[in-house]
């Protein structure tokens, strides 16, 4: 059939390179019924009689093997037989345990003679996902199901560790599987659409390939030639991530999580020498949060402090485990339960990427807040440290932490909470030497680095990605005027106009702050975007009360209210200081207790639009708004002079930094507002 085509036609597929392979790949057809999917809509989504991808490369994987030794027979279906499977891994335990007792059911039918009490194969996986029951205990049922003449079957990726010594000591035949080659991926493609392709995966991408990728990656709807591109990409990402990059060591901009990161690796490596006095486990910090705007690093930290301590990287998110089959919430909390049981078979990494999909508990609603309610729950499960999470380290990533139900956050899961900002120029200047290497050894970093403000890692890094490539396009080394060049392409100079008006905006955010006794840093840029600054309001000391809410708000509103002050009028640049200005006032209404109408009611589960649907809170946001906004102007005028000096400063240089800004405000500029301010009211 071809692709998205309906069912019922044969599928166009090569046959299978060995007899094995076919046998196997048969057998998965023979069994699938409609009651083996999760619901009738997902029986219609996949033929039944095309096996999912991750049985179909166990079934290649095992034909290949048994092909080596004598075909199919070596699983004899007329007596009592002892088989061990070895597999590249506890990720191949399951699928493969699947394809013998289809295959073992497929070749039983028809015969008379039976295999004990219902003919089945007695399957002893060993992935070292549980403890219980242990190889020893399984050791009776081994013997109970010969004495009953049952074909047994262990398979494991360690099976002198996790399957019955008696198993181990009496196979009669031993099956070693390798890992899929091209061609045996390219099949299990095949044989899981239904078409041929002539796509191959490249051989170094075919050996790191495991079921959960092929899973992830393979659908009859995608079509053999884009489940091949799909796969090819999930596996480069994956060798990539694995591969060469930076250590922790190396990062910089990363701050308190970087700091964090270093002491768990001291901590780790006490904790592996074992001996008197090293930490348990349940001593050691081992989870952490990171959030952060797009493209500040929160990945490749997780992928450096992997490399730093010598373990794997498995990365997971909510829309992974979803896609692994079709989103229904068997399949999802499968996926899950799965990813985590393989990463407790060993020490490593654990990256949770977009934490924020998963929602707060508290804001589901309608007929999704049971799904979403379970599924939130198994996280907290799997995250609890009671849960065997011994050796496992957690990174959890997130653009929206305030939409993270807040028991992720509590100890003993993610305990730590860091934010990640954008570098400055310090940082990115380390950051252009970490990607240049040795090239450029004598260029000024700092100045090109200067230029770079208010970019991502991931932007500066790109940045010396193009430079490279324009040497490399024209055959020769890398020049200190591609990374100019490249550096200027990436921050265009703004009309003289435009670029005034942005100078006068982010100065007035930074003025409001200084004068309302902001703690710092300060610091503001101008780019090809538009413009941004950064003020440091720090936390508030204990139970910040309502004044310490409307400093922050003026200062929101102090960007557009420089503009009305300096140039007459206001431009479309505030959107992003309303939305957010809008979306506090809203908190201080409904759940801080800061409403003068009901300050004993909280609209605890409301969201901003939702809570502004109320006329009396949409009044009430837009008088306690306006109230801040007249702040703003009034300390712009009040300080007209100090707004232009900084504005005039950000305006030829592009950028300034806390230590100029407080020269130019002077030394006792917003002392004495200790950062509070009056009531709007």
């Amino acid at each position: 059939m071809t692709k998205g085509s309906g069912r019922g036609r044969p599928p166009r597929r090569r046959a299978a390179r060995g007899s094995a392979a076919s046998a196997f790949l048969a057998a998965l057809a023979d069994s699938a019924r409609a009651e083996d999917f999760g619901s009738a809509i997902d029986a219609l989504l996949q033929d039944p009689a095309l096996p999912h991808a991750d049985l179909a490369g166990a079934a290649v994987a095992l034909g290949e093997a048994v092909d080596a030794i004598g075909g199919p027979h070596v699983f004899p279906v007329d007596g009592p037989a002892l088989v061990l499977v070895t597999v590249p891994s506890a990720a191949w335990v399951a699928p493969v345990t699947r394809v013998v007792r289809c295959h073992v059911a497929a070749a039983r039918r028809g015969r008379r003679r039976g295999m004990g009490d219902d003919g089945s194969p007695a399957c002893v996986p060993g992935d070292g996902a549980t403890k219980h029951p242990t190889p020893d205990d399984r050791a009776a049922e081994v013997a109970e199901a010969l004495r009953l003449g049952r074909l047994v079957v262990g398979v494991s990726q360690d099976p002198a560790r996790l399957l019955p010594g008696n198993l181990v000591r009496g196979a009669e035949r031993r099956i070693a599987l390798a890992p899929l080659d091209p061609d045996g991926i390219r099949l299990a493609v095949e044989s899981a659409t239904g078409e041929a392709t002539r796509c191959a995966i490249p051989e170094r991408l075919a050996g790191s390939c495991e079921p959960e990728d092929l899973l992830l990656a393979v659908h009859a709807l995608r079509g053999a030639d884009g489940s091949m591109a799909r796969l090819e990409r999930l596996l480069s990402d994956k060798l990539a991530t694995a591969g060469h990059g930076p250590r922790l060591e190396d990062l910089h901009g990363f701050g308190d999580a970087r700091e964090w990161g270093l002491a768990l690796l001291a901590d780790l490596r006490a904790w592996k020498a074992g001996g008197p006095g090293s930490p348990r486990w349940s001593d050691l910090e081992s989870a952490i949060l990171l959030s952060g705007p797009p493209g500040v690093g929160k990945t490749v930290f997780a992928a450096a402090l992997a490399r730093s301590a010598g373990v794997p990287l498995l990365a997971g998110s909510l829309g992974q485990w979803q896609s692994a089959r079709d989103g229904h919430l068997g399949h999802t909390l499968g996926a899950m339960r799965t990813f985590f049981e393989r990463a407790r078979q060993a020490p490593c990494v654990v990256l949770i990427d977009e934490a924020d999909s998963f929602g707060s508990r508290d804001a589901f609603r309608g007929g999704h807040r049971d799904y979403g309610v379970q599924v939130v729950n198994a996280l907290l499960e799997h995250l609890d440290g009671a849960t065997a999470r011994e050796g496992v380290v957690v990174v959890a990533a997130t653009n929206l932490p305030d939409r993270l139900d807040p028991a992720l956050l509590r100890p003993g899961r993610l305990e730590r909470h860091v934010r990640i900002g954008l570098p400055d120029a310090d940082a990115i200047a380390a950051i252009l030497r970490l990607h240049l290497g040795e090239a450029l050894a004598d260029a000024d970093l700092a100045g090109l680095a200067a230029r770079l403000i208010g970019m991502t890692g991931a932007a500066v890094e790109c940045v010396v990605r193009r430079a490279r490539g324009a040497a490399r396009r024209e055959g020769r080394p890398l020049a200190p005027s591609d990374l100019v060049g490249m550096v200027a392409a990436a921050r265009p100079e703004l009309p003289r106009q435009l670029r005034r008006r942005v100078a006068i905006h982010e100065a007035g955010h930074i003025v409001a702050a200084a004068a309302t006794g902001a703690p710092g840093p300060l610091s503001a840029c101008i780019d090809a975007d538009g413009g941004a600054a950064w003020v440091g309001i720090g936390e508030p000391q204990g139970a910040a009360g309502e004044p310490w809410f409307d400093s922050r708000l003026a200062v929101m509103l102090a960007g557009r209210a420089a503009e009305e002050v300096v140039l007459g009028d206001v431009s479309a640049g505030s959107a992003s200081d309303l939305e957010g200005a809008t979306e506090l006032a809203v908190l201080m209404e409904t759940r801080l207790g800061f409403s003068p109408r009901t300050p004993l009611v909280a609209f605890a589960a409301a969201g901003p639009a939702e809570a502004l649907r109320m006329p009396w809170v949409a009044a009430a946001v837009h008088e306690r708004l306006t109230a801040a906004y007249d702040r703003a102007l009034d300390l712009m005028r009040t300080h007209r002079r100090e707004l232009e000096r900084v504005s005039d400063r950000l305006f030829r240089s592009g950028n300034i930094g806390d230590a100029e800004i407080r020269r130019l405000l002077g030394r006792r500029f917003g002392r004495a507002a200790g950062w509070v301010g009056g009531r709007h009211r």
